[in-house]
């Protein structure tokens, strides 16, 4: 699934073990070395151009950062663990197309100081819970294979009781998770989406039935699982399609092994859409109805995305009736709607209800 062309690396992290698994997995394509990052916007190359250079630099700034949510929405808690910007696989619908300008894949190769940087936040939360996700900015897994970064993290946070990473992907890159001696750390999460939508939208992605083998194969390991139905689109026929792929979900996962399943509908910031128009001229549900919202996105109208919730939820639930079912980056009046409650007004807040999944409590 590599369409590399070239690799480059910043001599900071020229000794770096990242640095020497990506050398040796791609050891026939040519190696270009640098003194100093490019500046952003400058390589002047297309992003389909600069998907195909993968760049091993150092991480500079914050490693860890709460999700960027908006407060009139409800968020579930995770922090975001920067290891990588941009991503091999190609959405038309990815948001990141219109958030960074920053050229190539990205991978952060200074592990020693992105785990120093994490010893010490986990030890500032004093045994409180931590989510942490590696899959905001880039796939958590699609690039595991060269850069074996799962092995590296897995022995950095084997020792905190009160963490738990989720990788989240759309990948079946799994090989080196099932030769990890410990699985308790780990949430292995895909995002799933009607099986039309992956074959036409998310380029470079692996199949539908790839994703939930390698589930599965993660499920016989003893690992916990999260899925994410997020974008669900609208389409005709979206009844039918999203409801077989939740048939096909349960065909192959029990209940008990999962954590969580989120469900998020498609939005997107006002400058993804001529981006989108451009690079995927043949994607028709960028024009679809949407409103403006009060995060500046634009959303499908409120009753449509109550009507999609609902039915996903009714149609996991028949599977599994105690399922953690959550909406991500909805407001109250959404929750009430779907759900019958709001997290936080007499009930947990839905960062409570994630953390007792993996069965995380504060002290």
């Amino acid at each position: 699934m590599f369409n590399f062309e070239k690799i480059i690396i910043h001599r900071e992290v020229a000794s770096t073990p990242l640095a020497r698994n990506i050398r040796r997995a791609f050891k026939d394509l040519p190696l270009e070395w640098v003194d100093r990052d490019p500046e952003p916007g400058a390589t002047g190359i297309s992003l389909r151009q600069s998907k195909r250079v993968l760049y091993l630099t150092a991480f500079r700034g914050q490693l860890v950062k709460p999700c960027p949510g908006t407060k009139e929405y409800i968020c579930c808690g995770y922090q975001i663990l920067n290891t990588a910007t941009n991503c091999p696989i190609d959405c038309s619908y990815c948001i990141l197309q219109a958030y960074f300008n920053q050229s190539f894949i990205r991978l952060f190769a200074n592990t020693e100081e992105i785990f120093a940087q994490l010893d010490a936040y986990v030890s500032e939360q004093k045994g409180s819970p931590v989510r942490l996700g590696t899959g905001e900015f880039t796939d958590s897994l699609a690039l595991d294979p060269v850069s074996q970064f799962s092995s590296l993290l897995a022995e950095a946070v084997a020792d905190y009781p009160n963490l738990v990473v989720e990788l989240k992907t759309k990948s079946r890159a799994i090989e080196n998770l099932l030769r990890l001696p410990r699985v308790d750390h780990f949430i292995l999460s895909w995002s799933l989406n009607a099986e039309g939508v992956i074959q036409q939208e998310e380029h470079g992605a692996a199949g539908l039935a790839e994703r939930l083998a390698a589930a599965e194969a993660c499920q016989k390991k003893g690992y916990r699982l999260g899925f994410h139905f997020d974008p669900l689109i609208y389409l005709p026929g979206w009844e039918e399609a999203y409801q077989n792929t939740v048939d096909r979900l349960f065909q192959r996962i029990r209940p008990e092994n999962i954590a969580w399943i989120s469900l998020g509908c498609f939005r997107y910031l006002p400058a993804l859409k001529p981006i989108i128009q451009e690079r995927f001229p043949r994607s028709r549900f960028i024009h679809e109805e949407f409103i403006p919202a009060i995060d500046g996105k634009r959303r499908y109208p409120q009753t449509l995305r109550v009507e999609m919730y609902r039915r996903m939820v009714g149609w996991i639930r028949a599977y599994a009736k105690e399922a953690m079912v959550y909406l991500c980056m909805e407001s109250p009046v959404v929750w009430k709607k779907v759900f019958g409650f709001i997290p936080g007004e007499g009930h947990p807040t839905l960062a409570e209800m994630l953390d007792g999944r993996v069965g995380m409590k504060s002290p």
